[in-house]
């Protein structure tokens, strides 16, 4: 009988473990693209409560202490934390310090924290006007 032939065992082996090869990269390309969406969310979501902690003590009446009369704070999403550290000008021309000063300068820090640790810190400046 002519053009029965059927195919070998070998070949049925070699067409599923290309197609379960094919079948992994896919599934490692959807995972690592998925991974990558969720730092990138993460990082936006950080930035943007960076941003509006830091608008927010731009926008407060300047206070010479913030240990005793803190800045108000944002109130950070589940699953984020947001800290602020504040340090002093030495005037004339001296360095930032953590000891409590009030020559009228200020470098505002604000960290965003998450799940993973810190996502993002942002600094800026709060001067006496």
């Amino acid at each position: 009988m002519c053009g029965e032939e059927g195919q070998s065992l070998v070949e049925v082996l070699v067409a599923i473990a290309i197609t379960g090869l094919c079948l992994v990269i896919v599934i490692a390309a959807l995972s690592t693209g998925s991974m990558g969406v969720r730092t990138a969310g993460d990082r936006v979501t950080a930035e943007n409560l960076a941003r509006s902690q830091l608008e927010l003590i731009k926008d407060a009446v300047y206070s010479p202490d913030p240990t005793a009369s803190p800045y108000p704070t944002v109130s950070p999403m589940p699953g984020y934390s947001v800290a602020v550290g504040i340090e002093y000008w030495i005037a004339p021309s001296g360095p930032f310090t953590s000891a409590v000063r009030n020559d009228g300068l200020q470098k505002v820090t604000v960290s965003v924290s998450g799940v993973g640790g810190t996502l993002l810190a942002l600094e800026g400046y709060k001067v006496d006007r």
